[in-house]
């Protein structure tokens, strides 16, 4: 009996490890002297496997290796366990004796190259793949000979590991269906685990309109993704080849965060200058801010606070036409060499002031008094820029020292403030349609078209022109695309007069909304003199259309009105 008990306890006999591409045989094995591996994940949906394997069995064996007396699965614990809860004595597996390495990557790759893993699992074993070392502690495998080993190409296998950036409320969406592997792929490459959290609840808001476990529009979620994580780096406030600004991250040009440095990652029409990790740009862009405010304050400057900002900026991004300050960094258009404030003032550039805009952008600002004497004192005279109604803190008897000067006062009438304001916008968009009208008109070789699409395009950066002029021609724009690549596709259709036009229309919208100390800026002044439109005429049109408008929603607004309210 002794004797009989110690047979059953030996270690099970195993044939050797086949060499070669030679099979390894199926045998039968006791289910109750299987155990599942410590390695092996938690089995999930297990459900349906259970029903399949009571009708069907198992149709694949298991793999296992000996243990002391038992036996360890290697993989195969899914079917394992079903036929555990189906009742079977016994399931089919291959048996070989492999060492820990050896049972841990069989078990990696089977679970990637099963059939239909889920792709959270398989980005799991491919980074466990990767994370594998030999006995000196030297990688495996890397992503180029893991492709190799699963018989998937690089850029699959590159994508698939990029999938383990996703947190875990992101893989749980995942799982759920509320992503799918293009969505999960998106969010993984472009918004850092630590604002996925955010992304996922501002994903749900956008579009909660959605049945229960309908995954989330792949376009729709793209365009949410780029406007706003993805970050280019081009419009960036700093030089993105500092790489002492944020020294742990250094220069954005060697980042592998950057899309242009991850060209498996990014091979669509992502722009190559782009950061796809949020956190770290805000880090820099409050870096940025933090040695420009020390600089202002070395050189005895004032640092605005955010609300003396806002009452200097309105609360918009550009200074407003009649401000009591100018932009130091900014191109002076009446200078023929398109110099800044700064480089035409040099040493007499005077102490400036820091701003912050709606945008966040930091904004070195002068006096425009100040600006003006010290132009004159460098002997640059601008015909028509002299303003004798500029206010400077001086005129403010109620500004204390190191504070803001109040910006001129806007007109007593609220109401009255935002008419102006209204019959300004509608008027300059009125003047940019005659111009439009005008310039069409004008045959081929019209030399006012070339000098004024020169004049304004030599500047560049006109996103904000395109914007304006896709709503201008209320133009339908696909989810996911950008206003850029929907000004394009119109574009296409044009030509001749009407696709100069176009141009003639981004070269003038660009600045046609900012003017420093006039009502209307001189590029749409010049355009307008250029092609013979009456602004004056255009006003009184826009300003009668505008009444019109006005009185139809008073008589809309009265009828709905119940009567005694």
């Amino acid at each position: 009996m002794k004797a009989s008990a110690t047979a059953k306890k030996t270690k099970p006999a195993v044939k050797p490890r086949p060499a070669g591409l030679e099979p390894v045989p199926v045998r039968l094995v006791p289910i109750d002297d299987i155990d599942p591996s410590p390695r092996n994940r938690t089995a999930r949906n297990i459900d349906e496997l259970v029903a399949s394997v009571r009708e069907h069995g198992i149709q694949q064996p298991i793999k296992v290796r000996p243990k002391g007396s038992r036996f360890e699965i290697v993989y195969g614990e899914r079917r394992y366990r079903a036929a555990k809860l189906a009742g079977l004595k016994e399931v089919p597996a291959t048996v070989e004796d492999l060492t820990d390495e050896e049972a841990h990557e069989l078990r990696i790759v089977e679970n990637a190259c099963r059939e239909d893993p889920h792709p959270v699992e398989e980005a799991e074993a491919y980074e466990a793949l990767l994370a594998m070392k030999d006995g000196r502690g030297r990688p495996l495998h890397t992503a180029d000979t893991l492709a190799k080993l699963v018989g998937r190409s690089p850029q699959y296998v590159y994508s698939r590991l990029k999938l383990t950036a996703l947190g875990p409320a992101m893989r749980d969406a995942f799982w759920k269906g509320e992503l799918t592997t293009t969505t999960a792929f998106l969010v993984a490459r472009a918004v850092p685990p630590a604002l996925q959290d955010e992304a996922l609840s501002e994903l749900r808001k956008e579009l909660e309109d959605l049945e229960e476990g309908e995954p989330f529009p792949a376009d729709d979620l793209a365009y949410l993704v780029e406007q706003r994580y993805l970050t280019r780096l081009d419009r960036a406030q700093f030089s993105t080849d500092d790489a002492k600004l944020v020294p742990e991250a250094g220069a954005c040009t060697k980042c592998p965060k950057r899309t242009g440095n991850q060209p498996r990652l990014f091979s669509d029409d992502t722009a190559a200058d782009t950061c796809t990790d949020l956190v770290c740009f805000r880090k820099k862009v409050a870096a940025h801010h933090e040695r420009l405010a020390s600089e202002v304050r070395a050189k005895g400057g004032t640092v605005l606070t955010e609300q003396q900002s806002n009452a200097v900026f309105h609360g918009g991004r550009q200074l407003p036409w009649n401000s009591n300050y100018v932009e130091l960094d900014a191109v002076c258009f009446d200078d023929s060499e398109r110099r800044t404030l700064r480089r035409l003032l040099g040493d007499l550039c005077p102490t400036p002031t820091l701003a912050t805009d709606a945008g966040g952008t930091p904004r070195a600002l002068v006096g425009k008094a100040e600006a003006l004497a010290a132009l004159a004192a460098a002997g640059v005279e601008f015909v028509g820029r002299r303003d004798s109604g500029v206010s400077t803190q001086d005129d403010d008897p109620d500004a204390e020292d190191g504070e803001a000067p109040a910006p001129r006062a806007p007109p007593a009438d609220p109401a009255a403030a935002r008419a102006a304001a209204e019959l300004r916008r509608a008027t300059i968009a009125n003047i940019l349609s005659a111009v439009v009208a005008a310039a069409q008109a004008r045959p081929p070789d019209d030399s006012t078209f070339a000098r004024l699409v020169f004049d304004a395009m030599v500047h560049g950066g006109y996103h904000d022109a395109v914007a304006d002029a896709v709503k201008r021609r209320g133009l339908e724009r696909e989810k996911g695309f950008s206003p850029e690549a929907a000004l394009t596709a119109h574009a296409r259709e044009l030509d001749g007069g009407a696709l100069r036009a176009l141009v003639l229309e981004l070269a003038v919208g660009r600045g046609a909304y900012f003017a420093w100390s006039s009502r209307y800026s001189d590029r749409l002044t010049a355009a307008a003199a250029a092609y013979a439109v009456d602004i004056g005429a255009v006003e009184k049109a826009t300003a009668d259309e505008l009444a019109q408008r006005r009185a139809e929603r008073g008589a809309r607004k009265s009828k709905k009105t119940p009567p005694g309210n």
